[in-house]
């Protein structure tokens, strides 16, 4: 089972030649006709180029002085050379740039919502951030309706106990537990003595729908079993109500809830995280079924009167198996005991005996 431009100006220049000289008179003793005016001198021509200033033409050359012989000569210069013209170039200024716009403000992002808090590696479910108006510190009957079972055998119940403090913002481990034969989901054993306010629990129901022989036990006889739907759906249902750690899911259970923990190890060892037995047996289920491994503890008394032990040391040496443990017993100190050197009990010095075996993977704290 489980990411952002110089106005110019223009100008016109004009040269104008503004001084024009004459030649001088001379007279002879006798006076003579006049010889004809000197023509006129070439008038200086010259265009300025476009553009730039025109310049001047150039003076026109004075014609010669006339011959004295018969008298009296006189000279006219040559008018001045009309002054060369020219358009000034003009120039004109580039347009200055439009400047650019500014931009807008960027809009501002959406506050995320308040974040879950949990152990490293967390996997907070769908009911994380979800307002609950159940009852804290107290188990509380929920019915549930298994889907994919006969209906006479749908019709269920389980219970949930939260902490007394419980944070929908904090993911929380889940233990399962099932109790014994003729019990309720409420008197199983209690876990929460142990966790606190460290864990939701959830207590699971036996029912004499279920049971072949019609108790109120678990039904882990037969396969397909109409256990794992129950407990597949429970599962899901308290993932999308309440704030879980999907990480760190545990199952345990005394008797026939030992059986229903020895199921669920089995079909959902991809889901939960570890088992716990007390006294029960691996019932139903075809050679070949279980292929993860679990961690995994188990206690079982002898002599019992209703799980032989028989059945203990089957469980035992199926989960060595599975989980490619050996058989040589690996004494070690487990979380939370409150083993000390200076206080030694019978407890702790049995811990990892026969019965509690230790698979490759560490049990994880909850």
């Amino acid at each position: 089972m489980r990411q952002r431009l110089s106005v110019g100006r223009f100008g016109l220049s004009l040269v104008i030649i503004a001084g024009l000289p004459f030649g001088a008179c001379s007279s002879g003793s006798t006076a003579g006709q006049n010889n004809p005016v000197g023509g006129s001198g070439t008038a200086g021509t010259g265009t300025g180029t476009a553009g730039s200033t025109g310049a001047a033409g150039a003076n026109a050359t004075a014609g010669s002085s006339g011959s004295n012989s018969g008298g009296s000569a006189m000279v006219t210069a040559g008018t001045a050379g009309t002054a060369g013209t020219g358009t000034a170039g003009s120039s004109t200024a580039g347009m200055a740039g439009v400047a650019g716009s500014s931009g807008g403000a960027g809009a501002g992002g959406v506050s995320g919502s308040g974040g879950v808090t949990g152990g490293g590696g967390a996997m907070p479910s769908d009911g994380c951030n979800m307002t609950t108006t159940t009852a804290l510190g107290t188990y509380v009957k929920v019915p549930i309706t298994v889907t994919g079972v006969d209906a006479a055998k749908g019709v269920r119940d389980y219970y949930v106990w939260l902490p007394t403090d419980y944070d929908s913002k904090k993911a929380y481990p889940v233990v399962f537990i099932g109790p014994g034969c003729g019990s309720d989901g409420m008197h199983g054993i209690q876990i929460q003595k142990a966790s606190g306010n460290n864990a939701i629990v959830i207590g699971l129901d036996p029912s004499t729908a279920v049971d072949p022989e019609h108790r109120q036990c678990f039904d882990s006889q037969t396969f397909p079993d109409p256990e794992t739907p129950y407990f597949e759906q429970t599962l899901k249902e308290v993932e999308s109500k309440f704030c879980v750690d999907k990480s760190k899911l545990f199952i345990e259970g005394f008797s026939s809830g030992s059986w229903l923990a020895n199921l669920i190890g089995c079909t959902d060892a991809g889901t939960i995280r570890a088992q716990g037995n007390a006294s029960g047996c691996l019932q139903g289920i075809p050679a070949g079924t279980c292929t993860k491994p679990v961690a995994y503890f188990e206690a079982h008394n002898d002599p019992d009167p209703n799980n032989s032990y028989q059945c203990g040391t089957q469980n035992r040496d199926e989960k060595i198996k599975r989980n490619g443990c050996t058989t040589q017993t690996m004494p070690f100190t487990p979380w939370g005991s409150p083993c000390r050197p200076a206080r030694p009990s019978t407890a702790c010095n049995t811990w990892a005996a026969s019965l509690a075996i230790r698979s490759s993977s560490a049990p994880p704290k909850t």
